[in-house]
């Protein structure tokens, strides 16, 4: 795959080519965002009943066995709604199509075919993520049947399970040294959580089967994308301890995230600059099937904000 396409209106195509950068918004203010909820809420009824067919002895907050699994099941899964609800819980993400010029993507994410489409070098893209230190992933979507995704989520839950049959000793052995410090619970529902939290953010490579025709890849934040104003704009020298990645990630946002303001909203984004690339990362421009511009004042733009041998066509598919 040497190019990957992303489909857009007029003003973000040429917002794209003449700011040198391209933005990755939250998903939570897109279409997508059911992709990040696809197995919630349903892997917490799922680890009830998985529990319940082999349950094995488990301790938190001074209770044993099916009482403490319960306890913290229904504690974690408090924390997990209220960052669904409140939107705290997302990730910034940019989408591309392996396809120049399908008539679904024009009409849903190219303003009914007004926009353009930009095709970026993958090569390039995945280098942005190295350099990130991988804090950026780029993946190509995974299209799921209800089978497979109740499958998916069956597997994830049995290798949670697994995990916190030992959890508890391991922490007490490694962390607080004492199975009675109020640590050891604290940090058995912050691994629990944690655990969630890499589970929904995979599943930002998933799709239902229906969707399939788009091809598409996503370029997101490998890491809950925080919206802690104390540490995107702050300090977290206080932070005692974050899940993998917490670092790495607030180092990358810090100080970078931008919003569109609109009407009746604010979207965060984040800016991700290739201008160093610019003259490397595109192969081509399109113009969809609705779009006026002429190819001539097309050359111009690209000729005065110095892009050299892009090769611009025009969509061939008719419609109105």
């Amino acid at each position: 795959m040497n190019y990957l396409y992303h489909y857009c209106n007029n003003v973000k195509c040429f917002n794209i080519i003449q700011s040198e950068s391209i933005r990755l918004y939250d998903i939570g203010k897109s279409n997508d965002y059911g992709e990040l909820k696809m197995f919630y809420p349903e892997i917490f009824s799922c680890l009830r009943e998985y529990y319940f067919k082999a349950p094995f002895p488990f301790n938190y907050n001074g209770m044993k066995n099916e009482d403490a699994f319960i306890e913290l099941l229904d504690g974690v899964q408090h924390i997990w709604e209220e960052r669904f609800y409140t939107g705290e819980f997302s990730s910034f993400v940019i989408c591309f199509s392996e396809e120049s010029d399908l008539l679904s993507q024009w009409r849903e994410y190219s303003d009914d075919g007004r926009g353009g489409c930009i095709g970026f070098s993958h090569e390039i893209l995945q280098n942005f993520c190295k350099e990130s230190g991988n804090v950026l992933r780029l993946e190509k979507i995974e299209y799921l049947t209800e089978e497979q995704i109740n499958y998916k989520l069956e597997m994830v839950v049995i290798e949670i399970l697994d995990i916190l049959k030992t959890l508890r000793q391991w922490i007490v052995d490694n962390m607080t040294h004492d199975d009675k410090d109020d640590n050891t619970d604290g940090l058995l529902s912050f691994n629990f959580s944690v655990m969630l939290e890499n589970f929904f953010i995979d599943s930002l490579r998933y799709k239902a089967i229906g969707f399939k025709e788009e091809k598409e890849w996503r370029l997101f934040i490998n890491n809950y994308a925080y919206k802690n104003p104390e540490w995107v704009c702050g300090s977290i020298d206080e932070i005692e301890y974050g899940s993998n990645g917490f670092k790495e990630t607030i180092d990358f946002l810090k100080n970078k995230i931008e919003f569109t303001i609109t009407s009746d909203d604010l979207i965060p984004y984040l800016p991700l600059d290739f201008n160093e690339s610019k003259n490397n990362i595109f192969e081509e421009l399109r113009i969809g099937p609705k779009n006026k511009i002429r190819e001539s004042d097309i050359k111009l733009f690209m000729a005065m904000n110095g892009y050299n041998e892009i090769n611009i066509t025009y969509s061939n598919i008719s419609y109105r």
